[in-house]
Parts: C-alpha cells; sequence; structure tokens
C-alpha cells in the first residue's frame, strides 16, 4: 500500500481525505488512482505536460522531487508520498 498526503485545502476542496491509501505501482498510476476517486484533482496536481505544478513541493519516503518533476516513476511499496504546497519567501 503507498499512503498520500495531500494538502489540508486541496482535500476539503475534492471532498475526501487528507491521507489516502492506494496500490499504485507508480507516479502516474497514482495520479490517475487519484483522479478517479475525486475527478480534478490530477488537474489541480498536473501541468498538461504531465509534471507536478510548480507550487508543489512532492516527497516520496522522505526524498524531495525536483521541482516540475514529470509524475512518473516507480513506488516502492509502504512508500508515503507527501505532496504539499511549496513555501518560499524571506
Amino acid at each position: 500500500m503507498i499512503t498520500v498526503h495531500l494538502p489540508i485545502d486541496l482535500a476539503e476542496e475534492f471532498k475526501t481525505a487528507a491521507v489516502l491509501t492506494t496500490d499504485a505501482q507508480d507516479l502516474r498510476d497514482l495520479m490517475d488512482q487519484l483522479d478517479h476517486m475525486r475527478p480534478g484533482v490530477a488537474g489541480w496536481l498536473l501541468e498538461a505536460d504531465g509534471r507536478f505544478r510548480q507550487h508543489l513541493s512532492v516527497f516520496i519516503s522522505g526524498r524531495r522531487l525536483e521541482t516540475r518533476s514529470p509524475a512518473s516513476g516507480p513506488l516502492n511499496e509502504g512508500a508515503d508520498v507527501w505532496i504539499l504546497r511549496a513555501v518560499s519567501g524571506g
């Protein structure tokens, strides 16, 4: 199982829990499953080219993906995926 942590405001907007579990095998499958559960959520997370939106920080089992990384690549069993709004400023 993969555990997905969504920003609270996104979870509220799409009327879902902020923490979800899925059996996704990779990031693309995860985005497809999230969008199937709550239509439109993938459009909020991804650009048309399949990359995560710039205002998001995505962590997989504690490792941060590069900004605007493609939503692709394997997920290991038991992975935690955190999708957070990027924080900047000073």
